[in-house]
């Protein structure tokens, strides 16, 4: 009886929602608000009676569909709620979960017909394999193999999902030993040594044997030199001699290229795989500022845009300007575009007496907004150029999103204080609009004083001129205070927490970063310690006022170790204090713009020049005149 009441009031409450029910304007939001969250708790505690007596007056609230998925999450059996709700509510970001959610109970529970039946294609790697299940159930054996066979040689490890499907596979006529050498060496490729450890049990003797010299020399390339009957008998001695070397050029360039120069000639190796090792090698040395790399990349480049890149980076970094020269001209047409590689243009043309034309070429860069355009407006003596154009956007036009029922549930989830679950709603909301709506999108963010999503909107609509809403002052009497105490400008941290967590207070990172300044929990604590206060709980990373202080405190920190140089104080910000020691010149200083130029990390080289570029911006904003960009870019000494 009970289940049919369920299905009734499911039914009945979707049904009402198009009919004209009072708007909420009728009934205050606080009250709504209230009520909600105890619906909520009457869920956890799986009082359904007292859920439905409070839910019906929700059926206006704008957190009415999170509500009855809630719920629904609960109750995966009842498939004539669940598609009644998926009818109703087809756009709903909790559609979609809870689609994914019900087809994750049907595999659980073998439900293949009604899985076929729902099953939408380009799902996860679980709906993939449980598909592939279900299509095998009904008949379709071949799909449903091939199918298998693709998410087998994938290279990665699959879901639990997946177990039961490469069982059906490995029992079949299309599983052989090749299909267990084939996922051996995708994981090897993907580094995922656990699934290639797995795919040992599953070989034959003989080729259990070289697949663990395989496995060996991935975890120890240096082994490659040792005496090995394998360099003399195996076919594939040539594959996995250059697969050692490629592992060891990671750990060890300077060992793997005379280990490569050394033995290369008594392998088989294709003249394309020689090539690609060639260049490999050439653009470890080139991370490494060793003198080698140039004449190498310039033989083994090719058209690889990366290579051809950091064959002109090896030229700066021997400061050879007729070689930078040389080396941009090589670079495709786009790339020699670039304000970037119009710079080093310039100041290569500079450096050989070329004056007039490095002028015009640093004139035409400093009209931009760049990192390389304040480099050059430096050269000419000029002031940075923001070129601050607002979007051009109404106040009707906000007011309509607004009100959009996929707005209204932001604004709900924010005003209840659910701001992670706000920021995945905000994601699914703005995902159709178009560069203008985005560009009101972005407005309404201002306007609710979310700047990180601000930022993220007009990012993702590919408008860049709007200054004060690219580059907030959020945060600001916090920031100011703390810049303060340790000594810094204000907008240096401005221009680390806009670098790195865009002014989103619950950023978290893959590594375990956290907050405004993205803090590592080990490092506050450490901070922690030399405030003479406890830490116990990582959490508070979450709030602005600590992160702010411990971030300071630390950059400051950090900053001190490197004797005041901005840049690599930055630079050890984002890679470590002792990757940034190692990158340090080994016998003469470098200027600080082809330092940064030729930083092994893409991601550091690009952390950087943005912190250092919104450093000038906020300096701007915040009307100070008190760092220069001599001051930010002082010269790299050898460590």
């Amino acid at each position: 009886m009970m289940r049919i009441v369920i299905h009734l009031f499911l039914l009945v409450n979707c049904l009402a929602i198009g009919t004209g029910q009072a708007a909420p304007s009728e009934q205050s939001l606080s009250v709504m608000r209230k009520t909600f969250l105890q619906a909520e708790h009457y869920i956890e505690q799986d009082r359904e009676s007292d859920f439905f007596a409070l839910s019906d007056s929700l059926k206006n609230y704008p957190l009415y569909p999170y509500l009855q998925y809630q719920w629904l999450v609960k109750h995966l059996n009842d498939e004539r709620a669940i598609l009644a709700f998926m009818h109703e509510y087809p756009q709903s970001r909790y559609t979609q979960l809870l689609h994914r959610k019900w087809l994750s109970d049907l595999g659980r529970n073998q439900q293949w017909l009604t899985y076929i039946q729902h099953y939408k294609s380009g799902q996860d790697a679980e709906s993939q394999c449980y598909f592939a299940l279900a299509r095998y159930s009904v008949g379709e054996q071949q799909a449903a193999l091939e199918s298998a066979k693709q998410l087998w040689l994938n290279g990665k490890s699959q879901p639990t999902a997946c177990d039961a499907l490469f069982e059906t596979l490995k029992n079949s006529s299309l599983f052989s030993d090749d299909l267990v050498w084939q996922r051996f060496q995708a994981a090897l490729v993907q580094n995922d040594t656990r699934l290639a450890g797995q795919m040992l049990g599953l070989m034959p003797k003989q080729h259990r044997a070289m697949a663990e010299i395989w496995l060996k020399l991935h975890h120890q390339p240096q082994g490659v030199t040792e005496s090995s009957a394998w360099k003399n008998t195996y076919p594939r001695a040539g594959e996995l001699f250059t697969h050692a070397i490629q592992r060891w050029l990671e750990q060890n360039p300077q060992a793997a290229l005379e280990a490569w120069e050394q033995r290369k000639q008594y392998f088989s190796i294709p003249a394309e795989t020689v090539a690609d090792i060639e260049k490999r090698l050439a653009m470890a040395l080139a991370f490494r500022r060793d003198s080698r790399a140039y004449p190498r990349l310039s033989q083994y480049a090719g058209q690889d845009e990366s290579a051809l890149e950091w064959r002109v980076r090896s030229a700066l970094n021997q400061q050879s300007w007729p070689e930078v020269l040389t080396s941009i001209a090589a670079l495709n047409e786009k790339q020699r575009a670039e304000d970037k590689w119009q710079y080093w243009q310039a100041r290569a043309l500079a450096a050989g007496g070329q004056i007039q034309p490095a002028q015009a070429i640093f004139q035409e860069i400093a009209r931009h907004r760049s990192f390389y355009a304040c480099l050059a407006a430096e050269r000419l003596q000029q002031a940075i150029q923001l070129n601050h154009r607002p979007l051009d956007v109404t106040g009707p036009e906000i007011e309509r999103l607004a009100q959009d029922s996929e707005f209204e549930a932001v604004g709900e989830l924010l005003a209840i204080g659910r701001k992670p679950e706000a920021s995945r709603q905000w994601w699914h909301a703005i995902a159709e609009l178009d560069d203008h709506q985005l560009a009101v999108a972005a407005k309404l963010a201002q306007q609710w004083n979310w700047p990180s999503m601000a930022i993220f909107t007009i990012a993702k609509a590919n408008q860049w001129d709007d200054m004060d809403l690219r580059f907030p002052l959020a945060f600001i009497s916090q920031i100011q205070h703390n810049a303060n105490q340790q000594n810094l400008d204000p907008a240096l941290i401005f221009a680390l927490i806009r670098q790195e967590s865009a002014f989103d207070e619950f950023a978290g990172s893959s590594a375990g970063a956290v907050g405004l300044m993205q803090l590592m929990p080990k490092t506050a604590q450490q901070i922690a310690g030399e405030f003479n206060e406890n830490w116990s709980n990582d959490f508070n990373l979450l709030n602005p006022d600590i992160n702010l202080r411990f971030g300071s405190f630390y950059f400051k920190k950090v900053l001190n170790q490197f004797d005041g140089n901005v840049v690599l104080a930055a630079a050890a910000y984002n890679a470590g204090v002792n990757r940034v020691k190692q990158w340090l010149p080994k016998t003469q200083s470098l200027p600080a713009d082809i330092w940064i130029e030729t930083i092994p990390y893409k991601e550091t080289r690009g952390y950087v020049s943005s912190v250092i570029l919104y450093t000038l911006i906020y300096q701007q904003r915040l009307l100070g005149n008190r760092l220069k960009v001599a001051d930010l870019l002082k010269e790299v000494k050898p460590g």
